[in-house]
């Protein structure tokens, strides 16, 4: 999709700005409550994805779920063991079948899967796994503006400008913000996603990471996202 072949271009002209490979000391973790729990299956674009999208940072296993699974909440799958990332600042346990292998970092400060769709979680038997369109996370300075001027520019930078919010969740003393995304169909990117996108600040550093799938599986992964997401851990260089 257009967001993954430009995102590595914009994201260069926000993340590497600062003109540094490594955060500086200091640290800051998010808060406990930070992260929502719940997905549902889903199924890719290639596979006959079902278009019935699922509510956002939150599960409805209820009785329609075995007639359509795009409701069913899937656990969340992470790796067994957290990867490290720019220079071990940051270690995260990647959601199923993303790995070192396939999530790379493509400058000091910028990381993305090298895949286009990937195949992940699945808790229907006989179903194929909810699809991870795109997933990326950067670094930069945090120069202490507000969480929402920073949220905009990094989305922007990442081609997801037109976006609509739900699920926010902020806490400004730790500089956390977490947000669900839904992004309309686009010139090159015909399909609508759903992503997952979080800011930590970190050693005096910005760290962000959107994790995108289609909104029939978001219910399938969204768990594994705020899993993952949940999981990161930022180390001073």
């Amino acid at each position: 999709m257009i967001r993954s072949a430009i995102i590595t271009s914009l994201v260069l002209s926000l993340a590497l700005a600062t003109g540094c490979d490594k955060p500086p000391e200091g640290t800051s973790n998010p808060p406990d409550d930070g992260n929502a729990t719940a997905d549902t299956k889903g199924k890719d674009k290639k596979k006959g994805k079902n278009k019935t999208d699922g509510e956002s940072g939150g599960g409805d296993d209820g009785g329609d779920a075995q007639e359509d699974p795009t409701k069913k909440v899937c656990p969340a799958e992470t790796a067994d063991y957290p990867a490290p990332f720019f220079g071990d600042t940051v270690l995260i346990r990647l959601p199923k079948n993303i790995t070192e292998d396939n999530f790379i970092e493509q400058t000091p400060s910028f990381a993305a899967v090298t895949s286009r769709e990937i195949e992940s979680v699945s808790c229907i038997e006989g179903m194929p796994g909810g699809v991870i369109n795109y997933m990326a996370m950067t670094f930069f300075e945090d120069d202490k503006r507000d969480l929402t001027v920073l949220r905009d520019e990094t989305l922007e930078a990442m081609g997801y400008a037109g976006s609509t919010f739900s699920e926010e969740k902020r806490d400004d003393a730790k500089r956390f913000y977490q947000v669900v995304l839904d992004v309309p169909p686009a010139e090159g990117s015909p399909e609508p996603a759903r992503a997952l996108f979080q800011i930590n600040s970190a050693n005096g550093m910005i760290y962000a990471i959107v994790m995108e799938t289609h909104p029939a599986a978001w219910n399938a992964l969204k768990e594994t996202f705020y899993a993952s997401a949940a999981k990161m851990s930022f180390l001073a260089p």
